[in-house]
């Protein structure tokens, strides 16, 4: 063995002998691992333990030991390597003296301390947090503390973890999330104070939020009561995109000289009827989503590079780099009155660390839904005239978010055509998500626009896939065997036929001239279905070309559908602002600012309202999962800044 020491210190003199050596001590350590293994079989005789057949003797400590025992005995290569990873210098622990005694009668023969078959627990927590080695376990311990603590595991599981040696304790959990929500704290008014010398601050979200808390035993001043307040976070510009952007379009006197132009600009509808150009990209989407339904459920196409392809042209699609966002701290104020706005718009300015004079100094882009922005612009109203700019707040640009946009649109079409499910002879919607095999009563849940939205494109998708089959002369029961191969000539013509008979406004005029009720209800059910989904895959892809699109559309659905009467009147000015009056640059940014993606990927866009109601989501669940009673301040003191943090542990 001298001589192998000795071969190995000359190999290893050189970088590429060292690696040489490392893998020839790793391989034969494999082989030798894979030479050891307890005995097979059964309990006694093996190691195997069955559940049926398991006695109280088996939790007992003697078992327990003699486990151990076996382990050592037959695995003694492993055993020794992990016992000298855990304590490489070999070091001697002292032991209590009745220990000590304790352990010489029941080793009368003077064992060496590793053929004592120990509790493997005790020795991974004695030796693990010894020496230099030991501030990385730490460091994991800390980290499994507050793992388990927004996991939600109970205060006596997370004792016996400390116990253990594999967590912290939950005090010390809590401690470093306080800390964690101080740094966070600090460093958002570090990056509201920077942003001072931006001519356009980061965009700030808000969302309301509503908790409530419940107390199974009341009492005097202890009772069940509803928690509103606001949460939100600040979305810091991309550093690319505002190196494509004039200055000097994004100040806040560019923002006021464009709305004084209001005053002389001739409004009409003309303004949000499509150009041709956009006519001809509205053509290619339909086309596209007739190739993704005769793709997916009929026929291949033998060369699709010839072919009509599956997803539309792109027009304006952002940047997927992951963006910089950062919490703000629970309020407790509610955004649902114009008083309640006031209230949030002061604890935002406290958590920005700014003074009122500097945050309404420059321009501040804000994201909400329809009810902020309602709120706000009554509280405005309440201060104006006022040239002071605290009071009149014209600093401040509210921008619909997208997702709560799609969410009531959808509703509104989803309602409109989902018929009357109790008359057999009404042929709405309804009657597709029975065919479906879906109950049509459930197909309209309060607050469920993710089962709509999904609804509204099976219906969709599952009429193109008729009309194809129509014009392909092919039965309902040949569907979802061997798809078709189709080549390239007939794959375009058939998708061709599709849209001139069914998705034109040709279509749908010679249909309501030929008295065919049914069919011109079906169209015109196509045609609405048709901007929900585009709107989906629009926002799913990032392009907020595609989307204004669909916001011009719906500019003009929105004033005869029933329950949009506000958005009748919002919408269209967004559109009106984002794509003709407000200078070039501050509409490219703020249409940039509509969609984020969380994760960096691309087509995994997010609208950034959305993703807030995600992290509302997460907090309502560490608020009734976390086993903190009613507690709603460890909520805006620990969770909400460290959201992140407790969300992806």
């Amino acid at each position: 063995m001298a001589l192998v020491e000795v071969i190995g210190h000359e190999i290893k003199k050189t970088p590429s002998g060292q690696e040489a050596w490392a893998t020839f001590i790793q391989q034969e350590a494999i082989k030798i691992l894979q030479s050891e293994e307890p005995p097979r079989g059964n309990y006694p005789v093996g190691s195997f333990h069955s559940s049926a057949s398991v006695n109280q003797d088996f939790f007992t400590l003697e078992e327990k030991e003699a486990h151990s025992t076996q382990l050592v005995k037959h695995m003694p290569f492993l055993y020794k390597t992990l016992m000298g990873i855990l304590n490489p210098n070999n070091m001697v622990f002292p032991v209590e003296p009745e220990e000590s005694s304790s352990s010489e009668n029941n080793n009368p023969e003077g064992a060496a301390r590793e053929d004592i078959p120990e509790d493997i627990a005790s020795i991974a927590y004695e030796d693990s947090h010894q020496g230099p080695e030991g501030h990385h376990r730490r460091l994991e311990t800390l980290h499994n503390a507050i793992r388990f603590f927004s996991c939600g595991i109970s205060e006596r599981v997370q004792e016996y973890m400390n116990y253990m040696g594999l967590s912290s304790s939950r005090s010390t959990a809590v401690s470093a999330l306080k800390t964690l929500a101080k740094e966070q704290s600090k460093k958002l008014k570090s990056i509201m104070a920077k942003s001072s010398n931006l001519l356009i601050r980061p965009t700030i979200c808000i969302e309301n939020i509503d908790m409530e808390e419940r107390v199974h035993q009341s009492s005097i001043g202890y009772r069940t009561h509803t928690f509103r307040g606001t949460w939100g976070y600040v979305h810091l510009p991309d550093q690319k995109l505002r190196a494509t952007l004039d200055p000097s379009e994004l100040t806040i006197s560019a923002y006021h000289q464009s709305l004084e132009q209001v005053e002389r600009m001739e409004l009409n509808p003309t303004m949000f009827l499509p150009t041709l150009p956009e006519q001809e990209h509205n053509k290619k989407v339909w086309k596209s989503q007739i190739a993704k339904v005769l793709k997916e459920q009929i026929a291949e196409s033998t060369d699709e590079a010839l072919s009509i392809p599956t997803s539309p042209p792109e027009i304006e699609v952002i940047s997927h780099a992951a963006p910089d966002l950062h919490m703000l701290k629970i309020m407790d104020a509610s955004e649902n009155s114009a008083e309640g706005i006031g209230q949030v718009f002061e604890s935002i300015i406290q958590q920005t660390g700014l003074t009122g004079d500097q945050f309404f100094a420059q321009l501040q882009p804000m994201d909400g839904n329809l009810a902020t922005i309602q709120n706000f612009k009554c509280l405005r109203n309440q201060r104006a005239p006022s040239s002071v700019p605290e009071y009149c707040m014209n600093n401040i640009v509210f921008q619909l978010g997208a997702s709560h946009t799609l969410w009531n649109i959808l509703s509104a079409i989803f309602s409109h055509h989902i018929g009357d499910p109790s008359n057999m002879l009404d042929c709405g919607a309804w009657q597709h998500l029975e065919a479906l095999g879906f109950a049509a009563h459930k197909a309209i849940q309060k607050k469920d626009f993710t089962l709509m939205v999904n609804q509204m494109e099976r219906i969709f998708e599952a009429l193109l896939c008729y009309c194809l089959m129509v014009k392909l002369d092919l039965n309902l029961g040949k569907l979802g065997e061997e798809q078709l191969k189709l080549p390239a000539n007939r794959w375009n013509s058939t998708v061709d036929e599709v849209y001139d008979s069914y998705c034109t406004s040709r279509a749908r005029r010679d249909a309501v001239k030929a008295k065919n009720t049914k069919l011109s209800n079906t169209l015109l059910l196509l045609h609405d279905f048709s901007t929900v989904v585009e709107a989906k895959q629009s926002m799913k892809a990032g392009d907020v070309g595609r989307l204004m699109l669909i916001w011009k559309k719906w500019s003009f659905m929105c004033q005869s559908l029933n329950g949009l009467t506000h958005y009748a009147t919002y919408l269209p000015r967004s559109v009106l602002l984002l794509d003709c009056i407000l200078p070039l640059s501050m509409r490219k940014y703020l249409q940039h600012n509509l969609l984020i993606s969380p994760s960096g990927r691309e087509d995994h866009f997010s609208p950034k309202d959305n993703w807030l109601k995600i992290q509302n989501y997460w907090l309502k669940h560490f608020f009734n999962k976390g086993r903190q009673g009613t507690q709603v301040e460890q909520l805006q003191n620990i969770y909400s800044l460290n959201i992140f943090t407790v969300s992806v542990s």
